[in-house]
């Protein structure tokens, strides 16, 4: 009774596209239907699954090439010439729902033939709808014709995730949303923050959900993270600082002369012996001792150099937001913090120290560029490969996914998708994600601010949706506001106004 209530068109045929559908149907039967709206056509064995891709109207194509189309293209203008109310929708199989054991499940494609028992198309029953869009506890946002759309806790941390979009899309709106969905499951999260753009979101959790905000160097209000000078080498610091390889041959001396007189030394130890070779050295290698020396002082004054680190246990615990703020750190130095921190995380989980944990790498192309090598991108890509088994879920976040290392996007078999231009790096989502057809790929530079798609292995079909627009923490990734903050400043100022001649 329920699926004769929701009858919406039928079956006309395919297009001169195998793969489209194409469905005859009428206003005042269907009201305005949107892109990416799933239909039902049942046949005898199953449940097929069609998602509209397009409407067909007299005006969208021409006499000719009404002409070179298949006889039911053809035959759909004849019908939309004859009825004013009557149109024809394009539409893709996406999947099919058939029960397996007693139990309906979705597959992400149909084993039947289109219109094997009778042409007609209906809109999806609640059920149906539940099964497709309503599939966890994290509650990410709605579809165009309001169903909510949910995500699987395990089913999307069982899996490494890529979140894909140009910059002002709303990609990092909805990394925020997700950390504050996952803290309500008591997750342990690590955030690379590399534009200190998620320090609100973390400050403003609710107080059962722990924090720890560290910043490279002494930020006001945050704990100092600091790496232990006895784990970084000469060549690191040469990484570092761009210092000559004569330079880093006398300080690689200088730390090997430390490591046979002390366990534990910090830089200002190691500038003290670059001092002395340069009072007592050749004048070559005062030389070189001097720059080195120079080098390190202008490294002594930045905070994050010390002689230990924080506790791994520290950072990642059950019920627990942790971001590492770097925003005005070098590259280079960001990159050998993550792997750093990355590194002691593997480990750590390897041994079960630690709990699950999920790891948000932002602007993930920066520490696993594609087509070159940085210090991050080998643990990146490690954690990518083996992390899963060992509880490591890796998120990475993404405005270019062609220049992110291939390696770790394909191992991300899970994609959250916005708004992309690029044909480079349309190209490079077309081939990571697992069931995108061109037809959904093509949509994506029309994508709106907050549209989003997912697809991916827990996703037997690709999901459409708008991202929720309520969260209970801030936003710290909002668009500057010119003009309202130059009419702030501008209000401020108390400038004298000069009268300049009408002619010099």
């Amino acid at each position: 009774m329920e699926n004769k209530k929701q009858l919406i068109g039928s079956v006309l045929g395919q297009s001169s596209r195998s793969e489209e559908i194409l469905i005859v149907t009428s206003l005042d039967k269907s009201g305005q239907l949107k892109k990416a709206t799933i239909l039902a056509h049942d046949t005898s064995f199953e449940t097929i699954l069609l998602q509209v891709i397009d409407k067909i109207t007299m005006s969208d194509i021409s006499e000719q090439d009404l002409f070179l189309m298949s006889e039911n293209e053809r035959l759909a203008f004849k019908i939309l010439e004859k009825s004013p109310i009557t149109y024809v929708l394009k539409s893709l199989i996406v999947g099919s729902i058939r029960i397996v054991n007693g139990k309906k499940t979705i597959f992400c494609s149909p084993n039947s033939f289109v219109a094997d028992k009778s042409r007609d198309v209906r809109k999806l029953s609640l059920e149906e709808k539940k099964m497709i869009y309503d599939r966890g506890s994290l509650e990410v946002g709605t579809t165009f014709d309001g169903s909510k759309v949910t995500l699987p806790v395990n089913g999307l941390l069982q899996r490494h995730l890529s979140i894909i979009g140009m910059t002002g899309c709303g990609k990092s709106f909805l990394i925020g949303l997700l950390c504050e969905e996952l803290a309500l499951h008591k997750a342990a999260i690590l955030l690379l923050d590399p534009h200190n753009e998620y320090l609100p979101m973390a400050q403003s959790l609710p107080k059962k959900t722990k924090r720890m905000l560290y910043g490279l160097g002494s930020v006001a209000g945050l704990n100092n993270y600091t790496l232990d000078v006895k784990n970084i080498s000469a060549s690191n610091f040469q990484h570092f600082t761009g210092m000559g390889d004569g330079s880093a041959s006398i300080l690689d001396q200088a730390i090997r002369d430390l490591k046979k007189r002390k366990i534990r030394y910090s830089l200002d130890d190691i500038i003290a012996v670059l001092n002395d070779k340069v009072n007592n050295s050749s004048k070559s290698e005062a030389t070189a001792a001097s720059w080195a020396r120079n080098y390190l002082l202008n490294l002594s004054s930045s905070g994050f150099f010390g002689t230990n680190e924080p506790k791994i246990g520290e950072i990642v615990q059950a019920n627990q937001v942790s971001v590492i703020a770097m925003s005005g750190i070098k590259d280079k130095i960001q990159q050998f913090v993550v792997t750093n921190l990355l590194q002691r995380i593997f480990n750590a989980r390897r041994k079960e120290e630690i709990p699950p944990i999920v790891v948000i790498v932002e602007e993930a192309h920066r520490f696993a560029p594609s087509g070159s090598n940085v210090s991050s991108s080998d643990i990146i890509r490690t954690i990518a490969t083996e992390g899963r088994k060992f509880g490591i879920c890796l998120f990475v976040a993404s405005q270019r996914p062609n220049r992110l290392d291939s390696t770790v996007l394909s191992q991300c078999v899970t994609n959250i998708v916005m708004k992309i231009k690029n044909p480079a790096d349309l190209s490079s989502v077309r081939e990571s994600a697992e069931n995108a057809t061109d037809d959904v790929i093509n949509e994506l530079p029309k994508f709106e601010r907050g549209e989003a798609l997912v697809m991916g292995e827990s996703f037997p079909i690709s999901i459409r949706f708008k991202v929720r627009s309520e969260r209970t923490t801030k936003h710290g990734g909002m668009s500057v506001d010119y003009e309202s903050i130059w009419k702030e400043e501008s209000d401020k100022t108390d400038a004298e106004i000069y009268d300049f001649p009408d002619e010099l």
